[in-house]
C-alpha cells in the first residue's frame, strides 16, 4: 500500500507530469526527427538537381521540390503542436512545484527560484532538446552521406569527432559545476532582495555575474578549439573533392555541404553540454526526495 501511493505521488508530482505526457513529447520530437531528415536531404536533392539541370535532364528537380514541400508542411504543424504542449505543461508543473514544495517547508526564495527553473526545463524539451537531436542526426547522417561521396572525406570527418568529444567533455564537467554554484546562489535571491542593505545585492549580483562569466569563457575556449580542429578537417575535405577524378559540379557542391553540416553541428555542442549539467541539477532541486 505504502508503494502505490509512493507511486501516485511520484506521478502526481511536478516531474511525474513529464512521464504521464512522454507520448505526446515523443510525437513532437518524432516529428523535429523528420524535418531533420528533410533538411538531411537537402545537399544530396541539390546535387542531383545541379546535375540533372547541367545534362538536360530538368525532371531531376522534382525531388528538391517533394522534399521541400515536404519539409514546410511537418515544420508547420510541429511549431502549431509544441507550442500549445509545452505551454500548458508549464503551467500545470510551475503549480505542482509551488504546491510540492511549499508543504514540505522550502521557502518562499527557494520556491521562486525553482518555479523558474521549471521555466528553463520546459524550454529546454521545446527548443533545446530539437538542436540537440538536430545535431545527432545531422553528425551521424552527414558522415554517412559524406562516406557514399568520398570514403576518405567521411573518415576525416569521423576521426574529427574524437578531438570534439574529449574537448567538450572536460568541458562540460567544469561548466556543471559552475551551474550548481549559479543555482545556489539563485534560489536566494528573493530573501537578498528582501534584505534592506545595498552590501548584501551587490555581494549576490557580483556572485551571479561571476558564475556567469565562468560559464562563457569555459562555452568559448571549447567553441574556439573545436572551430580550430573543424577548419582543418574541413580544408582537407575540400582538397579531396576539389582534386579528385572528373568531378561533378553537384557531387562537390554536396561533398562541401555535408562537411559544413558536421561543421554546424559541431558549432551546437558546447551550449547544449552546458545546459544539460545545468538541467541535471535543476531536476535534483525540484524533486520532493533530493
Amino acid at each position: 500500500m505504502q508503494t502505490t501511493d509512493s507511486s501516485e505521488s511520484e506521478n502526481d508530482s511536478a516531474l511525474g507530469d513529464l512521464k504521464n505526457h512522454s507520448v505526446p513529447i515523443a510525437f513532437t520530437y518524432f516529428l523535429s526527427f523528420l524535418e531533420n531528415l528533410f533538411e538531411l536531404a537537402y545537399p544530396w536533392a541539390i546535387g542531383v538537381a545541379v546535375n540533372g539541370l547541367i545534362a538536360g535532364k530538368t525532371a531531376l528537380i522534382w525531388p528538391l521540390v517533394a522534399i521541400w514541400l515536404a519539409h514546410i508542411g511537418v515544420g508547420a504543424f510541429r511549431q502549431l503542436y509544441d507550442t500549445r504542449l509545452f505551454s500548458r505543461l508549464n503551467a500545470r508543473m510551475a503549480q505542482k512545484t509551488v504546491r510540492d514544495q511549499r508543504q514540505d517547508g522550502v521557502a518562499v526564495s527557494e520556491i521562486s527560484a525553482r518555479v523558474e527553473m521549471i521555466e528553463e526545463l520546459i524550454d529546454f524539451l521545446e527548443d533545446d532538446m530539437p538542436v540537440l537531436l538536430a545535431m545527432v542526426v545531422g553528425l551521424v547522417g552527414s558522415l554517412v552521406f559524406l562516406a557514399l561521396y568520398d570514403a576518405g572525406s567521411g573518415l576525416v570527418m569521423l576521426g574529427l569527432m574524437i578531438p570534439i568529444l574529449i574537448i567538450n567533455a572536460v568541458a562540460g564537467l567544469r561548466a556543471y559545476r559552475n551551474n550548481v554554484a549559479l543555482n545556489s546562489q539563485w534560489e536566494k535571491q528573493v530573501h537578498v532582495i528582501s534584505d534592506p542593505r545595498p552590501r548584501r545585492w551587490l555581494v549576490h549580483f557580483g556572485r551571479m555575474a561571476r558564475w556567469r562569466v565562468r560559464l562563457s569563457d569555459l562555452d568559448a575556449m571549447s567553441w574556439s578549439l573545436a572551430q580550430v580542429c573543424t577548419l582543418i578537417a574541413v580544408v582537407i575535405v575540400l582538397f579531396r573533392a576539389a582534386t579528385a577524378q572528373d568531378p561533378t559540379v553537384g557531387d562537390v557542391f554536396a561533398i562541401l555541404a555535408y562537411a559544413l553540416r558536421i561543421e554546424e553541428r559541431i558549432d551546437d555542442i558546447p551550449a547544449i553540454v552546458q545546459q544539460i549539467g545545468r538541467l541535471i541539477d535543476i531536476r535534483r532541486r525540484i524533486r520532493r526526495d533530493h
